[in-house]
């Protein structure tokens, strides 16, 4: 197979893992982001549902 000379050489090594501490700081801002949509929701059928 032809290799393009512009890219970069592949290793065959494999892809080093996330950090555990990046890892936890998605999940606390998934589980923030999960709980604000749900004030969200609660404040919109408080507003306007009656």
């Amino acid at each position: 197979m032809n290799e393009s000379p512009y890219l970069p050489e592949r290793d065959s090594e494999t892809p080093e893992p996330s950090p555990w501490g990046f890892r936890i700081f998605v999940f606390l801002t998934a589980v923030y982001l999960l709980y604000r949509l749900g004030q969200g929701i609660g404040w919109i059928v408080q507003r306007f549902g009656g």
